[in-house]
């Protein structure tokens, strides 16, 4: 009696434990080669099969860990297509005679850099006339941009209205840049009907780079 006592013990032992631990077998298959397992639960239809749950559960993470692996070659040469499209803007930028052309560079390419289909430049210099690009108040543009930032893309509802007054309805996300000149600033601002075209998660780096060199360009232009 004391040694089915005992057995019973150690079998609720057993039980407590792996339910406290239900990956268990996962993790140490070759013990359910020596285990005598049921195919079915007594008065139940439900299927016991512990190696043909491991198998699925195996290919599944291998199908998972196959598509982590598409989008990051994926990623990779849409990144190196980006910065082939970066390095040639950056070429016209540089050989630019002329404030009029560096923007007709910003209004021409930028759409393709980006893949958005509204574009709009502004700045806060009243000196500077130019077909395409329109006054903003400085107070106003230099809100959108954090500390030394030159990049916005949090999405704020009034920039749609300020930056694409004629086409808001059809902005669903946007991103603006900021250009520093001197005291003054140019921003250009560029809208999508995608609403994930833009996102507060997105990476800037190559195209707050392009800026840079836009700036140096500007500088230089009127160092003349």
């Amino acid at each position: 009696m004391k040694k089915k006592d005992e057995s019973s013990s150690q079998e609720e032992l057993i039980i407590k434990f792996l339910k406290n631990n239900k990956n268990f077998f996962i993790k140490y298959p070759e013990i359910i080669k020596g285990l005598q397992i049921p195919l079915k639960d007594k008065g139940s239809e439900k299927v016991i099969d512990l190696q043909i749950y491991r198998y699925k559960k195996i290919n599944q993470e291998n199908i998972d860990l196959q598509n982590q692996m598409t989008q990051v070659l994926l990623a990779g040469k849409n990144h190196v297509q980006s910065q082939k499209r970066i390095l040639k803007s950056s070429i016209k930028i540089l050989n630019c005679k002329s404030l009029a052309k560096v923007f007709n560079v910003i209004l021409s390419d930028f759409k393709i850099l980006l893949g958005c289909e509204y574009i709009n430049c502004f700045t806060t210099n009243d000196k500077i006339t130019m077909n395409g690009i329109q006054k903003i108040d400085t107070r106003i543009a230099k809100s959108y941009f954090r500390d030394k930032s030159i990049t916005n893309i949090n999405q704020n509802p009034k920039g749609i209205l300020l930056y694409f007054p004629n086409k808001s309805q059809y902005i669903k996300s946007y991103i603006l840049l900021k250009i520093n000149f001197n005291n003054d600033i140019f921003v250009i601002a560029m809208g999508s009907k995608d609403i994930n075209k833009f996102n507060p998660d997105q990476q800037v780096d190559l195209i707050e780079y392009l800026i840079k060199i836009i700036e140096i360009k500007i500088h230089q232009l009127y160092l003349k």
